[in-house]
């Protein structure tokens, strides 16, 4: 092997270790789950960054003949782009998995299967078959029940800049690429109700310490329950896991990548290249406030891997050296090292959604603990500083270019894929809650009134859709037990309190067909060109496609070749 190729690569392995960080989880999930996500806000979506078949279309402009074949060469480049999703109307039910707004609910059919719709139903969980009871957020005792569907309408857009350097044409030699990314990322949830579902009222004793008063639910609809979550005595509002409105990041700098390589071979057809990839994480993070939030760029995930880029004019005119027609291919794998962001997790023994089911705060973790007058949903207390990686994300971009003179056509195909995500609870980043002083309360009440309720109940084995009406003693039967009891309560352990495999990322593959047609001022020495391109990305496999968008895009690109 080439002497100097050999020091690259010691150099570039030794290099790539900057990006390993130190694991400080205190529990963790590597399970890898082969069925659809639900009950999952935090959505991660394929960054903007990540796209071969934007970098190949810029990258083969490096390779139009000019003048001067043999020094060093290269392009510079501007691409503006627009992604938007396929998007269903307001209100839209899709089931099977088919749709990203199946991912955050937990519908399930009247036999209690998943079936993994946008569309759930809300209302009396002491007496209906519904996906969520009104009662655990906010809304108090309703009579009657209604859907409620989420139909998400994504978006991403912004302009990508490239730079690419070559020590030789066509000959072997070092190269270098960069490019950087400036966008926004829009989700509107296009969150609808049945606004017919009236809030009713909380029972005397369940939120304040009375035995006769009534307490009116502070939330008028399940819109506000989700978007503006009012207190009401004892109930706190709810501080993450919510919906509301247009979400739109902040213009980012998002995550610019670049590699560092050596043409193994060329001449003046065709060469092949091989580099270390490197990406950095400038884009926002996952805050878990709101359902599926706008992430821009890769969600604080250091990456670094290989890449392999190479093209073949495998056609010219016998004629004309400006007719001709060429294979390029780009790809890269990438490893994404340890992010520290937030996520919101269900309760393990309580089923998907039962983030949202109300937990009562008790003094301590022994037996004989004592109500604190604090009612709060589990989201509050279960939305934890977490660790997350990839071992995994590849994509590849392969196209045909057919030049004619001053035009070209270029059509192409993209595949993107991601492992599935090893998730921990980041414990560098301590939290002061223990879980075990928090019972799950279903309708059942904490203060000790006496004569009217002796003793704090809880259930246990609530479901955010299935609770037991109100009584005032214990009744094992129906799983209602003495909330001052520690085995009663949840426990203090993360691993035997929390589901972190249901929040694990699944992994995700989408194709994507693409073209481009361009034209280029031949007579110029920097060969200047600009170009249109579109393209349609699928999702594919049917245990992951909630968790990719189906996204089609629109775009331009400008540049000069040197």
């Amino acid at each position: 092997m080439n002497y100097k190729l050999k020091k690259f690569i010691s150099a570039a392995i030794l290099f790539s270790s900057f990006a390993a960080i130190s694991d400080d989880n205190c529990s963790s999930c590597s399970t890898c789950p082969s069925t659809c996500a639900q009950g999952q806000n935090t959505w991660q979506p394929h960054a903007f960054s990540a796209s071969m078949g934007r970098e190949a279309l810029i990258n083969k402009h490096a390779w139009v003949p000019t003048d001067n074949e043999e020094s060093w060469h290269g392009t510079v480049a501007v691409s503006g782009e627009f992604q938007k999703s396929f998007t269903k109307c307001c209100g839209e039910t899709v089931s099977c998995c088919d749709f990203v707004g199946s991912l955050p609910f937990w519908s399930k059919n009247e036999n209690g299967q998943p079936t993994y719709s946008n569309a759930m139903r809300f209302g009396d969980g002491t007496t209906e078959t519904v996906d969520l009871d009104a009662y655990q957020v906010g809304m108090g005792q309703v009579a009657n029940s209604g859907n409620m569907v989420l139909s998400p309408s994504i978006y991403q857009a912004g302009a990508d800049f490239f730079l690419y350097i070559g020590a030789h044409k066509v000959e072997r030699g070092f190269f270098f690429k960069a490019h950087g990314p400036v966008g926004v990322i829009n989700v509107n949830p296009c969150f609808t109700f049945s606004d017919d579902v009236v809030a009713g009222v909380y029972p005397a004793g369940a939120l304040n310490s009375s035995a006769t008063e009534e307490i009116a639910a502070p939330n008028a609809n399940l819109g506000d329950a989700f978007s503006n979550p009012k207190a009401a005595n004892f109930l706190k509002p709810m501080n993450f896991g919510l919906i509301c409105g247009n979400r739109t990041s902040s213009a980012k700098f998002g995550d610019p990548e670049f590699t560092l390589g050596y043409n193994v071979y060329a001449d003046e057809r065709k060469h092949l290249g091989l580099g270390i990839r490197f990406a950095a994480p400038t884009g926002n993070k996952a805050q878990a406030i709101y359902m599926l939030e706008p992430i821009f760029g890769r969600d604080g995930h250091w990456a670094a891997g290989a890449e392999i880029i190479s093209h073949w004019r495998f056609w010219e005119s016998d004629t004309c050296t400006d007719r001709y027609m060429s294979f390029m291919f780009d790809g890269s794998i990438l490893h994404l090292f340890n992010s520290k962001t937030m996520r919101s997790f269900d309760l393990k023994n309580n089923g998907a959604g039962s983030k949202y089911l109300l937990v009562a705060k008790f003094d301590s973790t022994s037996d004989n603990a004592t109500f604190q007058n604090e009612i709060t949903n589990a989201i509050n207390i279960t939305t934890l500083n977490i660790t997350s990686s990839f071992a995994v994300e590849g994509n590849f971009a392969a196209l045909i270019d057919f030049h004619w003179d001053n035009w070209s056509l270029a059509l192409g195909y993209e595949g993107w894929g991601r492992s599935c995500e090893q998730l921990g609870v980041d414990c560098s980043c301590p939290g002061s809650v223990d879980f075990n002083e928090y019972a799950v309360v279903g309708r059942q009440e904490q203060v000790i009134i006496s004569g009217y309720n002796e003793i704090s109940l809880c259930e246990p084995s609530a479901t955010i859709g299935k609770v037991q009406p109100l009584q005032h003693t214990v009744d094992a039967n129906k799983g209602i037990v003495d909330a001052s009891k520690s085995k009663n309560r949840i426990p203090s352990a993360i691993d035997e309190a929390l589901d972190m495999e249901g929040q694990v990322a699944r992994a995700v593959y989408t194709n994507k067909p693409f073209v481009q047609m361009q034209y280029t001022w031949l007579d110029s020495d920097y060969k200047p060109y600009l170009a249109l391109y579109g393209g349609a990305e699928i999702p594919v496999g049917s245990h992951s496609k909630n968790s990719a968008v189906k996204f089609w895009n629109i775009g331009a690109q400008g540049g000069i070749a040197f």
